[in-house]
């Protein structure tokens, strides 16, 4: 049976005569009176009957023009449905990003545009803390961030420790220091260190090696971007940090020393973090089951 004649039945039916229908369905009236004799001619019946200026469906009439409206009716949710389907697998993932991992994850999210270019990766850059808020929130599907301090209510992928160096105004020392530098004698230099907008996190675990080990740091300021503390320090601010070594490129910096530290804290945790009701995103998954992070060949 013609879908496009079952249309122009109902049309028929509800406009209650041929040339209403037709200027409804924006078509001349005798091909519209075609279809519906044609129609009749399969099924056999008698459609309508004329009433003055108006036809009227007849029994067999009123019948068919019930079940059309149910077939047709299916027909659109089965092409709206689909359609929603197909935009779905051109979804949109929305991922949150820290500061503090920004290029240590860059890779990652390269690889996964390069192997899927149809999905709409939306990035959000922040704080660790906030990106915790926005996954609570259910407004990002993921967070690559700081291994949470406390981790009850998430899942998570944890990756190896990021190496810490220590970054030093040159204008702090009169010679380049030795490398590795002794991890505790930043203790002895003004620090900027990072911190989270809100709760604990590395700034305090650092904190917390140094007076371990007999230090009393002198903090006099504190920064959730390691960029910007980079960029105040290579500025002239003549301090110390300790960042994650993902994080500085010393080619980029003329006024500070860069250099590895001893022993070597295990403080940055790069991890990919989710609430338990959100599914792991297998693309993202394939590229860490692949070997993320590259080895540097391979970035």
């Amino acid at each position: 049976m013609d879908l496009k004649r079952l249309r122009y039945f109902c049309r028929v039916v509800e406009q209650g005569s041929v040339s209403q229908a037709a200027k409804v369905l924006n078509m001349a009236q005798p091909p519209l009176s075609k279809r519906i004799q044609e129609l009749e001619e399969e099924l056999a019946v008698s459609l309508f009957t004329r009433q003055g200026n108006r036809i009227e469906p007849t029994e067999a009439g009123y019948f068919l023009y019930r079940k059309a409206c149910e077939i047709l009716r299916q027909i659109e949710d089965t092409a709206r449905e689909t359609v929603a389907i197909a935009h779905q697998e051109q979804f949109q993932l929305k991922i949150g990003l820290t500061h503090l991992f920004q290029s240590w994850f860059k890779p990652l999210l390269l690889e996964l545009y390069r192997r899927h270019p149809h999905i709409e990766i939306n990035i959000s850059v922040t704080d660790s803390s906030h990106l915790e808020t926005l996954l609570n929130e259910g407004h990002i599907d993921f967070a690559m961030i700081q291994r949470p301090y406390r981790s009850e209510g998430y899942d998570f992928v944890s990756f190896d420790p990021i190496k810490p160096v220590a970054v030093i105004n040159k204008r702090c020392l009169s010679e380049p220091p030795s490398s590795p530098f002794d991890y505790q004698a930043l203790a002895a230099f003004p620090l900027v260190l990072l911190h989270r907008a809100k709760d604990s996190g590395t700034y305090e675990m650092l904190l917390d090696l140094f007076r371990k080990a007999g230090g009393n740091p002198k903090v006099i300021m504190q920064i959730t971007q390691p960029g910007v503390i980079l960029e105040w320090l290579e500025s002239g601010l003549e301090a110390a940090t300790l960042l994650p070594s993902s994080e500085v490129d010393a080619a980029k910096l003329q006024h500070c020393y860069v250099v590895d530290v001893f022993p070597s804290p295990q403080v940055f945790y790069p991890a990919l973090v989710k609430m338990p009701a959100v599914n792991w995103q297998p693309e993202i998954m394939q590229i860490i089951a692949a070997g993320y992070p590259f080895a540097p060949s391979e970035g």
